[in-house]
């Protein structure tokens, strides 16, 4: 499928009209790039110029993020990865990436993944008038990452309400606090709030009957 084309014509307008033309699709779903304005010949019969201009069809937020995965996985040397759109919503699109080098972009606790979401999702809203959330997993980690800390949520508030100490968790991300806070919450007696600074911020674990200091 054709994405770009150059039109040229008498006026701007015109080139616009006939790039989209070609493309077949009208003027709202294309971005234009103005290459050259016209300009009328000297005495009518020497020089002048057409209006020149370059048409791009527009991409969704999960089509430039789909293809820059891809095109910097090739680079890479991971061109074996697969990228696909799992889920797009108003606001948000879940894509999933799998194949053997997948361990490769995970990282420590998923840094290397979290760094190439918020990459992707930086280019991929260039130039865009509403911001649109990319979230990336990478084989099934995401969804294990979240099973293991649900269990340690509940491990350390059992293990917080038999002893009566306080308790707190290495630093963390906050949306890797927010299970922590959620598995927390469902055992009785049990509270967690979050504390420190930064990438030093983490979870602290009491009973209920103590309060914060």
């Amino acid at each position: 499928m054709i994405n770009e084309v150059y039109a040229s014509e008498e006026t701007v307008a015109l080139a616009k009209e006939k790039a989209c033309g070609m493309l077949g699709v009208t003027e709202d779903k294309v971005e234009f790039e103005v290459l050259q304005f016209p300009s009328k010949k000297v005495l009518g019969m020497f020089g002048g110029k057409l209006a020149q201009v370059r048409a791009v069809l527009k991409q969704s937020v999960s089509e430039k993020a789909t293809k820059f995965l891809k095109e910097m996985f090739f680079y890479m040397g991971m061109e074996k990865l697969e990228v696909k759109l799992e889920k797009e919503e108003e606001g948000s699109c879940y894509i999933k990436i799998t194949g053997d080098d997948v361990k490769y972009i995970l990282g420590k606790h998923g840094d290397i993944l979290d760094s190439i979401q918020y990459i992707t999702g930086l280019v991929s809203n260039e130039k865009n008038k509403d911001f649109c959330k990319v979230r990336l997993e990478a084989g099934n980690y995401r969804e294990k990452r979240m099973q293991t800390l649900e269990k340690l949520g509940r491990h350390i508030a059992e293990k917080v309400l038999k002893t009566g100490k306080r308790f707190s968790l290495e630093p963390m991300r906050s949306y890797e606090r927010k299970i922590i806070h959620d598995s927390v919450g469902q055992v009785e007696g049990v509270k967690s709030w979050s504390e420190g600074e930064g990438e030093g911020r983490h979870v602290v674990v009491s009973q209920t009957k103590n309060e914060q200091q």
